[in-house]
């Protein structure tokens, strides 16, 4: 899937990302980032990763985040 970073905040360590297929945003955390070899977000950045769905929150977070050239 991709879309683009609509906030993100490095000193909270999360924001929100933007599907591109319309879906509802998906939260994403620094540890995603840091596990991508990022040091930080940049609003408007376009991403692919794929949407994993914490089933007790109800909410869901991006994974596996790759930089689209």
């Amino acid at each position: 899937m991709k879309g683009a970073v609509k906030s993100y905040d490095s000193r909270r360590g999360m924001g929100e990302l933007s599907r591109d297929d319309g879906g509802a945003d998906v939260a994403v955390f620094v540890s995603e980032v840091e596990r991508a070899g990022l040091a930080t977000l940049a609003i408007g950045q376009r991403l692919s990763f794929s949407v994993q769905t914490d089933k007790m929150r109800k909410r869901s977070f991006a994974i596996r985040l790759e930089v689209c050239a």
